[in-house]
């Protein structure tokens, strides 16, 4: 069933070509259902920032760029930075790095994040701003997941996301085509996983409920 323009995922990665390589085909999949995707990027360079545009532009979302600077993330800064757009984008799922991710700054992320989702939705704190998303996902970047809970068969949109990719030029040139062959490999190994062509991993994360302190509801019935 097609979802409808009410529908928000935010995408919140440390940089520029995270979220591409993550989780590309299923920001392609969304926005051509109608779902109102943004990229949340906190880190990159001018010239990163032009290629994560480009590279968004053709998956169909929006961005918000950072210029934080790779491997001088701090959580308690990065809770301080993403709390205010989860407010403000109200997304009912949100997409990011694994906890146990091999890059520092990715696990910064996923440890901000965590505490933003569940500070954010504090309507005693933040009153008529709160806002709980409905749920967490960890993508697969470098660092394949170990016990995936999520398929999304991304079969008919591989193709824009390998086009987004190779937007990232100065990320592709260190390692000649490692990054093109390595996302392609994983996409047909989550396919077979999944009994389809091409897929993408994620790994539910769950929030605890600590009281009758959100809004709205941490009830879950479905994806959004």
């Amino acid at each position: 069933m097609p979802l409808s323009a009410s529908n928000r995922l935010l995408i919140v990665g440390a940089h520029p070509d995270d979220e591409t390589f993550g989780c590309g085909g299923t920001i392609a999949l969304e926005t051509v259902r109608g779902t109102s995707v943004t990229v949340c990027c906190l880190t990159g360079t001018p010239q990163r920032h032009k290629e994560l545009r480009a590279a968004c532009k053709i998956l169909g979302a929006s961005v918000i760029a950072y210029k934080g600077t790779d491997l001088e993330l701090i959580v308690s800064d990065v809770t301080k930075v993403l709390i205010p757009i989860i407010q403000e984008l109200k997304p009912q799922v949100i997409i990011s790095h694994s906890g146990n991710d091999y890059h520092d700054d990715h696990r910064v992320v996923y440890q901000a994040l965590f505490r933003s989702a569940e500070w954010a939705g504090h309507a005693t704190q933040y009153k008529t701003k709160a806002w709980r998303p409905h749920r967490l996902l960890s993508m697969e970047i470098n660092t394949l997941l170990a016990a995936p809970t999520l398929l999304v068969d991304v079969s008919d949109y591989i193709d824009l996301k390998m086009r987004a990719i190779n937007r990232y030029q100065s990320q592709l040139k260190k390692t000649k085509q490692y990054y093109h062959e390595f996302n392609l490999q994983k996409a047909k190994l989550r396919g077979l996983q999944g009994g389809c062509e091409y897929a993408e991993a994620f790994q539910e994360v769950l929030m605890p409920i600590h009281g009758p302190f959100y809004s709205p509801s941490p009830t879950v019935k479905s994806i959004f």
